[in-house]
């Protein structure tokens, strides 16, 4: 199984969790659908034909379609990070830090573009899971992450008095902005592996502005 896909881990983690089989088999129809064909070209209708169930059964457990996705969204950030954080401590010098993050979470980002693309979109518009999301971000940075970057500071007395928050925002900014620059946008590009070192100076830069 392939630890930076949403959908495998998922797929992995309702296999694991209990849940009433009506209820699994509309998430497991749902991720099937979402993947194939995206979010707006699935609907409720043939998402119970591929789960071999009725819509009324769907709708039991799910008010809307927004509402299934949200909860295919909901235990995966806490999921993810499992993989995650565990390679990341195990980077204590900066430039390897950072080589890792650039490299690790394009990877994930590219290989879940559809998935991301449908997220950035239903955010904009659905509050509710926006919400989630932040929530689910907060808890990972103030949970797990602080007391790495604690570390990484005592490590490089280089960098910045930057909050771990200040961390993500430059990191997950200039990588969303190259994912929208590949994936939503579709600008190619020539060299994927340049554009990547040149993100990782610009972090470098910013982290360790005085």
């Amino acid at each position: 199984m392939n630890k930076n896909n949403i959908l495998d881990n998922y797929r992995d983690w309702l296999g694991h969790h209990k849940m009433p089989a009506g209820k699994k088999k509309t998430l497991a129809a749902a991720i099937e659908l979402f993947s194939q064909q995206g979010y707006n070209g699935t609907s409720t209708t043939q998402i119970a034909e591929k789960a071999g169930i009725s819509q009324a059964t769907i709708f039991k457990y799910f008010k809307t379609k927004s509402d299934l996705l949200a909860e295919i969204m909901q235990p995966m950030i806490p999921e993810l990070k499992k993989a995650f954080l565990p390679q990341l401590k195990k980077h204590i010098q900066l430039e390897d830090t950072v080589h890792f993050i650039v490299q690790d979470r394009f990877k994930f980002l590219a290989q879940n573009a559809d998935l991301i693309k449908i997220l950035l979109q239903e955010c904009l518009v659905n509050a509710q899971l926006r919400q989630m999301l932040l929530a689910n971000i907060k808890a990972v940075i103030v949970a797990d992450f602080e007391e790495y970057w604690q570390l990484l500071r005592q490590n490089n007395p280089q960098i910045a008095n930057l909050s771990a928050l200040e961390l993500v925002r430059i990191n997950a900014g200039l990588l969303f902005a190259y994912f929208t620059q590949r994936f939503i946008l579709n600008i190619p590009t020539q060299s994927e592996a340049d554009d990547l070192s040149l993100i990782e100076k610009q972090i470098l830069s910013l982290l360790t502005l005085k």
